[in-house]
């Protein structure tokens, strides 16, 4: 049945990445979840399926179409084949190209790490452009990328989103599957993003209330001892979670030492962390639990101990103690952080450099020179810093009690 122009600006993609409306003769128009529509004439030539593409809708009237299919299969039947289009089969797509590149990519990532790269892709780029075939990706395609994640306000995500697909269209350009990458040209149309919400912390006046309420609290032991042991190293909670006791180091010596594997790492990098004197009793009671316990994790399950704590149990517990919105397990890493910047001496100079604090934060440089570091690197420094930040707990009331 023959379209008309009320049945195109009505059409609305189905479940599938796209939908066809054909007009016959060949002449059919593509829909897609952003609203794009574009004509296509399909062909056969040498018994080959081919089809070449003409413009979109919004460019292209329904008259305008049939016009151009016209004068395509007049071309065709003269023997004058559109020389831009090849079979469908020999143009790869997108997604095709972007999992090649993945497949490429994913042995210098942690698998947590390439888990979230082929999600994010396959969460939004795939469904709107996927089938695409690589070297017809327009602005068109990525600005409706850009509308789709915007209407859902997930603007960081949007950005590492764009910034694969840019490296994908790199890729298919230095392989010669694509001559041209869209998406530097439409940052203008990103909207600014919202002003950065930080992970809710506590003040340091409510230290000594908190240490109060965690040691009266009915949560477990173990989640107890993770708290503080989370607080006190400046570690993540995945960091925590999957704490062994052969990742500790020198239990001989003055010089304690946490060292957090290249696997349970957000880039895929070892972390040395410093422990200070405070760790020592700290750690032989999570030793002593763990061991009776019979976990293999040094914070395991109460209910089952070949397993570690949950991932939100120990935010759970700060949300009993009455902290729901006001602090996260995350925040004390801010709270460290922010301490720690603050710090000068008699001279008004500051005593912990910011690198110091960024390493044992774990977080990686954007500049690539000063990122390719030993793991090691400051941690003489480290060591007197983390001393320092246990010092600084001793002191707020409840603290000590707790080791």
């Amino acid at each position: 049945m023959a379209l008309t122009d009320l049945k195109i600006k009505n059409a609305k993609a189905g479940g599938k990445p796209y939908r066809r409306l054909s007009d016959g003769g060949g002449l059919y128009i593509e829909v897609r979840p952003s609203g794009r529509k574009t004509w296509f004439l399909a062909y056969r030539r040498d018994g080959k399926q081919m089809k070449v593409r003409g413009g979109p809708y919004s460019e292209m009237s329904l008259a305008d179409a049939r016009f151009w299919r016209e004068k395509v299969k007049a071309e065709i039947r003269a023997g004058n084949y559109p020389t831009s289009d090849k079979p469908d089969k020999d143009k790869p797509s997108f997604e095709t190209i972007a999992r090649e590149w993945f497949e490429l990519q994913q042995s210098k990532w942690t698998k947590r790490y390439a888990d979230i790269v082929i999600g994010r892709l396959e969460n939004d780029p795939f469904p709107l452009f996927g089938d695409r075939p690589i070297d017809e990706v327009s602005h068109e395609e990525i600005l409706s990328l850009i509308e789709r994640m915007e209407q859902r306000e997930v603007y960081d995500l949007l950005r590492r989103t764009l910034r694969y697909v840019s490296r994908v269209m790199r890729y298919a350009i230095a392989t010669k599957r694509a001559s041209y990458n869209p998406v530097p040209d439409v940052n203008d149309a990103l909207k600014p993003k919202p002003k950065t919400q930080h992970y809710r912390q506590l003040s340091l006046s409510d230290l000594p209330d908190f240490y109060a309420k965690l040691r009266k609290s009915n949560h477990s032991e173990t989640v107890k001892l993770a708290l503080q042991w989370t607080i006190l190293t400046w570690a993540r909670t995945s960091e925590t979670r999957f704490f062994r006791p052969e990742e500790i180091e020198g239990r001989d010596t003055d010089e304690l030492l946490w060292r957090v594997p290249a696997d349970r790492m957000k880039m895929g990098r070892e972390h040395l962390v410093p422990l200070p004197r405070q760790a020592g009793p700290l750690l032989d009671r999570i030793e002593t639990l763990a061991q009776k316990m019979g976990s293999q994790w040094q914070f395991a399950q109460v209910r089952n101990a070949l397993k570690p704590i949950d991932e939100n149990v120990m935010l759970y517990c700060l949300y009993d103690l009455g902290y729901l919105g006001k602090a996260t397990v995350h925040g004390f890493r801010g709270m460290a952080s922010t301490l720690a910047n603050e710090q000068v001496d008699a001279n008004d100079m500051r005593v912990f450099h910011e690198d110091w604090i960024e390493r044992q934060l774990a977080h990686v440089e954007e500049n690539k020179i000063r990122g390719a570091y030993n793991a090691a690197e400051y941690l003489g420094p480290r060591r007197k810093m983390m001393q320092w930040w246990a010092d600084f707990l001793e002191e707020q009331q409840g603290f000590s009690e707790l080791l």
